[in-house]
């Protein structure tokens, strides 16, 4: 699941601007030759580099003071463009690092090799058993009810317009880039680093597992409760990374990003289901 930018913010009243880096243009300001282009180029910036704050009042401070939470959600064409790139780069780094750190197999053979669509499918049931819950019972449990507001006011804004082609790029993306760096490449090579200090294989790789999927969990801790959910799943796809291979991990990883986007969606944005659809 893609990061979201969130801060605490002192003030006791909610909020929504819309706010743009491009600074209005002065009235006094003199006519010049290709004025006109200039200001086609600067409205075209200003429409990908808007950004949506959305503040939502919350009593967050430590004093027991009214605070708010401050959501920066970016224009969703930059962010499927900035995530996608993201998990790109993550892909090649993690091809490079394992040549370099010399972890066999590497990514690219990791995934030709270990395939097994039958069990891919298997492993999305827990991942969409527990999200059920998640979202069923999220307006009557504390922590799932964070987790709704932060996914609604700093996640949705940004996907939801993407539509189902939009999403679907942005879950491939993630399931290829993230399983790519932390199964392909992370977790074999902290197993062979444990492995090189003298500790048995079933050590190493418990090590192995455990240290890649508390990383995993604190990369996606956008709420305690959401780094703990994601520190789980990280387990079931490091174990089915181990049983049948990084490409069922990655499909796996992929296709639940994908269908708990859609879910979520409908059932928490029912007025943006529609884009979601298209």
């Amino acid at each position: 699941m893609p990061p979201v930018l969130a801060r605490v913010v002192p003030t006791t009243r909610a909020r929504a601007v819309t706010t743009s880096p491009v600074a209005p243009r002065r009235a006094s300001t003199p006519h010049r030759v290709g004025s006109t282009k200039n200001e086609l180029l600067r409205n075209q910036t200003t429409h990908f580099s808007r950004t949506l704050r959305i503040v939502q009042s919350s009593p967050r401070s430590n004093d027991g003071a009214q605070g708010t939470v401050e959501y920066v959600t970016p224009d969703p064409q930059t962010f499927l463009v900035g995530s996608c790139a993201t998990y790109a780069v993550m892909t090649a780094a993690a091809q490079v690092l394992c040549a370099f750190a010399e972890v066999h197999p590497d990514v690219r053979d990791a995934t030709a090799h270990g395939f097994n669509a039958d069990a891919a499918a298997l492993w999305m049931v827990p991942l969409l058993a527990s999200l059920t819950v998640a979202v069923t019972q999220a307006d009557k449990v504390e922590f799932l009810r964070e987790v709704k507001v932060m996914l609604k006011e700093g996640v949705l804004p940004s996907v939801a317009p993407l539509g189902a082609l939009g999403i679907l790029a942005l879950s491939v993306g993630a399931g290829i880039g993230e399983e790519a760096m932390f199964r392909g490449f992370l977790m074999p090579w902290v197993d062979l680093r444990l492995e090189s200090f003298g500790l048995s294989g079933d050590v190493s790789a418990f090590g192995a597992l455990a240290t890649t999927s508390l990383f995993f969990g604190a990369l996606h801790a956008i709420t305690p409760a959401y780094a703990i959910w994601a520190t789980w799943a990280s387990v079931l796809f490091s174990i089915e990374y181990v049983r049948d291979g990084l490409g069922s991990a990655m499909f796996t990883h992929a296709l639940y990003d994908y269908l708990a986007f859609l879910y979520i969606i409908v059932s928490w944005m029912p007025d943006r289901a529609p884009e979601a659809s298209e």
